[in-house]
C-alpha cells in the first residue's frame, strides 16, 4: 500500500511539473502606436532631460505602465514611416536588409520574402499552443492569418482608423475615435476567452492613434479646448487621452483576470509625430525637444516611447541602453522560454531580455551601446518634409547621410538628444569611419545607392 501510495505521489508530481512548465510560458501585449512622439505622453522617457513637456498631455495609464516597468529612454523606431518600421517588427530585420523602405510597398523581389518568421511564428515554434492575435492597424502586404495570427481585423490600413481628409472640427469628432473602444473591446474579449481556456498568447494592439487625420472623444475635445486655445492642438491631445484610457482598460483587464503576473506588456511607436498637424503648416512642437519629425532620421522622427513592465521587471526603472523595434522578436523568443532554434531569416536585432532585469548594469550597457543601429529611408517625401536619408548610431555617435546633397551630419546623441551641435567637421575620423560602416552594411545587404536626384549628368 505504502508502494502504491508513493507511485501516486510520484504520478502526481511528474503531472504537476508537466503542466507547471506548460503554463509557465509567458504571455505577451505588445501595444503599438501610431506616429506618437518621445515626449507625446505624460511620463518623461529620461529622468536626465530637463525640458519637460509631458504637462502637455494625460496618459495616466502609459504612467502606470512605466511606474510598474522599465523605460527605455534611447528606444527607437526602425523606420520614420509606419510600413517599414511594422515590418522591422514582425522580422527582427533593419529595413535595410528586408528591403520594404516605404509605405506598405515592395521594392525588392527575393525567394526569401516570405520565408520569414514573424512573431507570432516564431513563438508557435517555442510552443505550439500559443495563441496569436492582431488588432488595428496592420499596413502590412498579407493577411495576418497567412503569418501565423489565429485571430485578427485582416489586412488593415490608415482608412480602417477613422483615416479621412476632412477640414471641419465637427467631423471629426467621434465616440469611437480612431476606433480606440474597438481595439478596447477586441482585445479585452480576447483576454477574457485566453484566460477561460487557460492559453498562452501573443497579443498585438496596433493603434490607429495618433495618426492624422486626427479623431477624437466630443468630451474629451470639450475638456482640452477649455487648456489649449488652438482647435487642432486640443483635438490632438484628446485623441491622445482616448488611445491612454484605450490602454488603460487592456491594463485593468490583465489584472482582474490575473494575468499580469506572467504576462510582458511593450508599449512603444512606429515612429514619431508628424511635424505639424493639417491644414496649417505650422509646428506645434510635435515632437519637442526633439528635432525632426515622420519621415525624418532626426531623432523626432525616431526615438519613440519605448516601455516594458512584465514578472521580476524592476518598477520605475529607467535603462539607457539604445534599443530599436528590430530587437522585439529576438527579445520575445528569449522571455518565452525557448529552446535553441534559428528564424529562417537573419536577424538585425538581439534580445534586450537581460537589460530588463539588471538596467543599467554596465557590461549588459556596454553590449548595446557598441553594436550597430541603422536607418534607411531612400524617398523623397512628396510633401518635402523630409529628403532621402540614412543613418546609423554606435557607440553614442549618429551619423545621418544626406542622398540629396551627399552630405553628412554627425552628433552624439548619448548626451545631446536634441542634436544641437553638428560635429561631422570636428570628428572627421569618427564621421568618415561610421559613412564607411554605413555603406558597408547598405551593400552587404543588397540595398542599392539611391541616384541623387540633382544628378543630371545623365539625363
Amino acid at each position: 500500500m505504502k508502494y502504491r501510495m508513493g507511485g501516486i505521489i510520484l504520478l502526481l508530481s511528474v503531472l504537476s511539473t508537466s503542466l507547471g512548465a506548460q503554463q509557465a510560458r509567458p504571455n505577451f501585449v505588445l501595444i503599438v502606436t501610431d506616429d506618437q512622439s518621445w515626449a507625446g505622453t505624460s511620463i518623461c522617457m529620461d529622468d536626465r532631460v530637463l525640458d519637460r513637456f509631458q504637462d502637455r498631455y494625460e496618459t495616466p495609464a502609459v504612467e502606470r505602465l512605466a511606474n510598474e516597468g522599465m523605460r527605455f529612454s534611447a528606444g527607437y523606431a526602425a523606420a520614420p514611416v509606419c510600413s517599414p518600421s511594422r515590418y522591422s517588427i514582425q522580422w527582427g530585420q533593419s529595413v535595410a536588409r528586408h528591403g520594404v523602405t516605404d509605405v506598405q510597398k515592395l521594392y525588392r523581389e527575393s525567394p526569401e520574402f516570405a520565408d520569414r518568421d514573424t512573431v507570432a511564428e516564431v513563438l508557435k515554434r517555442v510552443d505550439e499552443t500559443y495563441v496569436a492575435a492582431h488588432f488595428g492597424k496592420w499596413h502590412i502586404l498579407g493577411d495576418p492569418a497567412e503569418m501565423g495570427f489565429d485571430v485578427s481585423d485582416g489586412e488593415t490600413g490608415n482608412k480602417e482608423g477613422g483615416f479621412a481628409l476632412k477640414d471641419e472640427y465637427e467631423t471629426r469628432l467621434q465616440e469611437d475615435p480612431k476606433r480606440t473602444n474597438s481595439l478596447k473591446r477586441r482585445s479585452v474579449a480576447f483576454l477574457e476567452q485566453m484566460a477561460k481556456e487557460g492559453s498562452s498568447f501573443f497579443l498585438q494592439i496596433s493603434h490607429y492613434a495618433n495618426h492624422t487625420w486626427v479623431v477624437a472623444d466630443p468630451d474629451d475635445f470639450d475638456k482640452q479646448l477649455l487648456k489649449e486655445s488652438d482647435p487642432m492642438t486640443a483635438i490632438y491631445r484628446a485623441m491622445t487621452v482616448a488611445l491612454d484610457r484605450s490602454v488603460e482598460g487592456v491594463l485593468d483587464c490583465l489584472d482582474e483576470l490575473g494575468l499580469a503576473e506572467n504576462t510582458y506588456v511593450i508599449f512603444t511607436s512606429d515612429n514619431g509625430a508628424v511635424p505639424s498637424l493639417p491644414p496649417s503648416e505650422t509646428p506645434r512642437i510635435m515632437n519637442a525637444p526633439l528635432t525632426g519629425g515622420k519621415w525624418s532620421l532626426r531623432e523626432g522622427g525616431i526615438r519613440v516611447p519605448f516601455i516594458v513592465k512584465g514578472p521580476n521587471i524592476p518598477p520605475s526603472s529607467q535603462c539607457d541602453a539604445p534599443i530599436s523595434g528590430v530587437d522585439i522578436l529576438p527579445t520575445i523568443m528569449e522571455l518565452s522560454k525557448y529552446n535553441t532554434f534559428s528564424t529562417h531569416q537573419s536577424l538585425d536585432g538581439i534580445s534586450f531580455a537581460p537589460l530588463l532585469f539588471s538596467g543599467n548594469k554596465a557590461e549588459n550597457i556596454k553590449v548595446f551601446h557598441k553594436r550597430m543601429l541603422t536607418w534607411h529611408y531612400p524617398r523623397f517625401n512628396k510633401w518635402n518634409m523630409a529628403n532621402a536619408e540614412s543613418a546609423i548610431r554606435k557607440n553614442g555617435w549618429k551619423l545621418i547621410y544626406s542622398w540629396e546633397t551627399n552630405k553628412k551630419e554627425l552628433y552624439y546623441v548619448a548626451s545631446d538628444h536634441m542634436e544641437r551641435f553638428e560635429l561631422s567637421s570636428v570628428e572627421t575620423e569618427i564621421a568618415d569611419s561610421l559613412q564607411d560602416e554605413l555603406f558597408n552594411y547598405l551593400i552587404s545587404v543588397g540595398q542599392p545607392i539611391p541616384p541623387n536626384p540633382n544628378d543630371t549628368s545623365n539625363k
